[in-house]
């Protein structure tokens, strides 16, 4: 009877193996015989060293005293069990993203296997790995962990494993300055006005290639303290991407008073008469009263002045004057009226 079919291993790092065959069960009722196995590394049982990989026939000779013969035949097969071996470990891709998804970046990481070698004694290596995409991070930036795998003509196969960060360290770009507003105090809809410029972003315009921009800014409605309700500050208008990156443009908000209070009544004039003791009082009244004069001003306090400095000289104690009276805003813009 044909022993069974072996198979035998290559030695570690090798594409040799050590061989031995097994004996045939032969039987022969009329002599004593010999069993001789022949294959391509020759004649007996063995060791044979080195045998490569491969499958191989071995024929068994059965001869009896009288020359009479028997033949079987079996294959021997040597395996190559060994996995290729990592000389080189794959490195991490790290680089900045190009705004391109950096498909050129890591395409040639890939194609080079990370950077990694291997060896393998026995046959040559196709690499694969199981790289799908990126992880969903902030903008286009994103990791994955990317498993290379060294696989050899026999199937055996070793892994190894590296990083792709696609990372953003860079800030929006600031396409268009923020411009300055200049408004007048308690102009129609100011309030509207100053929203709209803030909504706007003081009309400044940003990009960034990774990634959509959001704009806020630091206004608190708290202008410097100048004259009335006027006043200035600065705002900074600041552009953050996806990534938290940080651009600031800033302008100037200004509100101005260069209108004079407006006469709302005119002053009345004094006619009164002569009593004897120079129409103090009266006259008094009437200059302390604005000569009934009212103003006002939106956007501040209104303080009246006159130039009155006595009558003009008519007869014995009478006499006459025309007063201006001047209205005079916190910012200094003023109104007259005379009477």
């Amino acid at each position: 009877e044909c022993p069974e079919e072996v198979s035998f291993s290559t030695y570690t790092n090798s594409c040799l193996a050590q061989v031995w065959l097994p004996a045939a069960e032969v039987s022969d009722l009329c002599s004593d015989f010999e069993v001789t196995p022949h294959w391509q590394f020759g004649t007996g049982y063995g060791p044979h060293n080195n045998v490569p990989v491969g499958e191989y026939e071995v024929t068994y000779e059965a001869a009896d005293d009288c020359s009479n013969i028997s033949t079987c035949k079996i294959l021997v097969t040597v395996e190559d069990n060994d996995p290729p071996t990592i000389t080189l470990s794959p490195t991490d891709l790290s680089v900045e993203c190009d705004g391109l998804g950096n498909i050129s970046d890591i395409n040639n990481w890939l194609s080079n296997n990370g950077g990694a070698t291997v060896t393998d004694a026995c046959s040559s290596v196709t690499w694969t790995n199981n790289y799908s995409g990126l992880s969903d991070e902030c903008g286009e930036p994103g990791s994955a962990t990317v498993t290379f795998t060294a696989t050899d003509d026999c199937g055996n196969s070793v892994e190894a494993t590296a990083l792709i960060i696609i990372f953003d360290n860079t800030a929006p770009s600031i396409d268009t300055e923020a411009s300055d507003l200049n408004l007048d105090c308690d102009v129609a809809n100011q309030d509207t006005q100053i929203q709209a410029w803030l909504d706007s972003n003081g009309n400044a315009s940003a990009s960034d290639i990774c990634g959509n921009i959001s704009w806020t800014n630091d206004y608190s409605n708290n202008l410097s303290d100048d004259c009335g309700a006027t006043g200035s500050v600065v705002v900074t208008f600041t552009a953050t991407d996806d990534c938290s990156n940080e651009s600031t443009t800033s302008a100037t908000l200004t509100v101005e008073d260069n209108d004079p209070p407006t006469i709302t009544v005119s002053p009345s004039d004094l006619s009164v008469e002569c009593d004897g003791s120079g129409n103090i009082d009266d006259i008094n009244n009437w200059l302390a009263n604005n000569g009934g004069a009212t103003a006002d001003d939106p956007c501040s306090n209104v303080t009246w002045t006159n130039d009155y400095s006595g009558l003009s000289d008519d007869c014995a104690e009478t006499g006459s004057a025309t007063v201006t009276f001047t209205a005079t805003d916190d910012c200094g813009n003023s109104v007259e009226a005379t009477a």
